[in-house]
């Protein structure tokens, strides 16, 4: 991010500390818990927005050559990704066109050529052709060209890969970040590191109260008070929307350094100071903290009430050396075990537990300190209210 705008986020911030306030919304704002009970909801949810919208699969380093492969089943629709021998980035349903089965196992790795089906052995390139056809006087009447692996929209932007999991939801990325490409650009996430191997955090309750937990920091003050309250000031965040997405901050209480430093000296996002979370619309809590990043992705499980979060972990710089990077994996774990799971999560799931009574209040209320699950919340509301809307 340029110097001047991390001056104007710590100027913003400063400000908000001396008011003991944070961005506000206009108003409260009143959540139908219709929305989080109904299965008719659900599967739309799944259908309009987890089937078209792209989804975050990686940083470039995830698939660092060509070669490289990895499977991605958040959506419900297995995808496979590769990196041809031109170093594109391509994803495919990953089905044998055959008789449906997965081609290729979850996982990921690099140096492949060829992805063989276990079942009857046909064979697809890193393009997706299919070149491999044992018994093939079997089907001498059927186009080879035709049953190639489906291919999906994929793009990689800014260090970032994204895919959809609908053929027919083509995207590009600098429309979908709605202005945001510039600050992404900024950052060179093309040469980030992997520092912990992606894995899920299931959560007992429907994907919204999950999503919520990464969309305020209201809950700092009392919910983390052991934990991240004596290093982030609670109720003490920026709001900057942009199109579907937001940007919020966290302010660790470093940034009182600032008031000490001259001013044309600030660089609080690069020193640590001010974190920025970015919430992109439907589901990626992609947070940039100093020279890390902290990934969090959303996805509805099978169930109205099931709910995986993938948490991914990242650094600027590899590691100096073998105990660096067992500490900085250690570290990671911590965070994940201590912070996430047995405070936020767990919370959501008590959530949980109260949305699936029999009785239950008719709305939910997201406060003027909320103003990112407010938008969230709306956001959800028109895209779904849109795709109903028109005709069939």
């Amino acid at each position: 991010m340029n110097a001047h705008m991390q001056r104007e986020l710590g100027r913003r911030t400063l400000d908000l500390i001396d008011r003991r306030t944070t961005d506000l919304a206009e108003h409260t704002m009143e959540e139908p818990l219709d929305g989080y009970r109904s299965p008719e909801q659900f599967e739309l949810e799944r259908r309009i927005v987890f089937n078209r919208y792209p989804m975050f699969v990686g940083l470039t380093r995830d698939l660092p050559e060509p070669g490289s492969w990895l499977t991605f089943d958040a959506t419900s629709t297995p995808m496979l990704l590769t990196r041809d021998a031109s170093g594109r980035v391509r994803a495919f349903l990953n089905m044998c066109q055959h008789r449906g089965v997965r081609v290729v196992e979850p996982g990921c790795g690099t140096g492949a050529r060829r992805f063989t089906c276990p079942f009857h052995a046909w064979v697809y390139d890193l393009e997706g052709r299919l070149v491999g056809l044992p018994g093939a006087e079997g089907f001498s009447d059927m186009r080879r060209e035709d049953r190639g692996l489906i291919e999906l929209p994929a793009e990689e932007r800014h260090g970032m890969i994204f895919a959809s999991a609908n053929p027919d939801a083509p995207f590009t990325v600098d429309e979908y970040l709605a202005g945001l490409g510039e600050q992404f650009a900024s950052f060179g996430f093309e040469t980030w590191h992997p520092i912990a191997a992606t894995h899920p955090h299931p959560v007992a309750t429907n994907w919204k109260v999950v999503w919520g937990t990464h969309c305020e920091t209201y809950h700092f003050a009392h919910l983390h008070r052991e934990t991240a309250r004596p290093l982030v000031y609670s109720n003490t965040s920026i709001a900057d929307f942009y199109g579907e997405h937001a940007l919020m901050t966290s302010t660790m209480r470093t940034v009182d350094r600032l008031r000490e430093t001259p001013e044309e000296d600030w660089r609080p996002v690069d020193d640590g100071q001010i974190n920025l979370n970015y919430r992109l619309f439907p589901n990626l809590s992609f947070s940039v903290v100093g020279d890390r990043l902290e990934i969090f992705t959303i996805y509805p499980g099978q169930g109205l009430h099931e709910t995986v979060a993938l948490h991914y972990a990242y650094r600027r710089e590899l590691p100096a050396s073998p105990q660096e990077a067992k500490e900085l994996e250690e570290a990671v774990r911590w965070a994940c075990q201590t912070v996430v799971d047995k405070e936020d999560y767990e919370m959501a799931t008590r959530a949980g537990l109260g949305l699936r009574s029999p009785f239950v209040p008719k709305t939910l209320v997201f406060g003027r300190n909320e103003p990112v699950m407010q938008h969230m919340a709306r956001t959800l509301r028109q895209v779904l209210g849109s795709a109903v809307a028109q005709p069939a």
